[in-house]
């Protein structure tokens, strides 16, 4: 078969049609599983974000957060933007807390413990671990569109500090999936 093709020209040029043709079927299907896996890709980036946790603060490592508008709930773990005021963390970079304080609830301190709606979420320091002082969040009603959000961790940087303070609805990222 093989000297009939090299002796055949006829043959020969159809060979290498066919053989054309398939490395030309294999490039558009290469193009067109490629485009899609990636517009895939670009709507997971638009829509989502992992996030990863390298503190004790809360209990897992790692969090599915489905970007968008949201309300939180009192209990849910709620990502947000923090603003340029968060020292040491870049502003726009998004941390997870838990939502403890919703609009309407009480902020009261007792000495250097809080206590939102009655329900105590923790003490405050005064200092950082490397010195730098740490302001409290003003007492007060929580106002429309704010959350007061905190971990059990005794270290957590959260709103018990005027820095991160009270989140507001336009710094909500989305909400934790996982």
């Amino acid at each position: 078969m093989l000297e009939q093709t090299l002796n055949n020209p006829t043959l020969a040029t159809t060979a290498r049609w066919h053989k054309a043709r398939r490395l030309r079927n294999y490039l558009l299907l290469s193009v067109v599983v490629g485009s899609v896996w990636g517009y895939a890709l670009l709507w997971v980036i638009a829509h989502y974000r992992f996030a990863g946790n390298e503190t004790d603060s809360l209990p897992d490592a790692f969090f599915i957060v489905a970007l968008g508008q949201h309300v939180p709930q009192r209990g849910e773990l709620l990502p947000f933007r923090i603003g340029a005021s968060v020292r040491h963390y870049p502003t726009g970079m998004i941390f997870i807390k838990q939502v403890l304080g919703m609009p309407g609830d009480v902020l009261v301190w007792q000495g250097d413990t809080a206590y939102v709606g009655g329900r105590r979420v923790g003490v405050a320091h005064s200092h950082t671990p490397s010195g730098d002082v740490l302001v409290r969040t003003p007492a007060g009603v929580i106002p429309p569109e704010h959350y007061f959000v905190a971990t059990a961790h005794p270290d957590s940087y959260d709103s018990r500090y005027q820095d991160v303070g009270l989140v507001s609805a336009a710094q909500i990222a989305g909400r934790v999936l996982w």
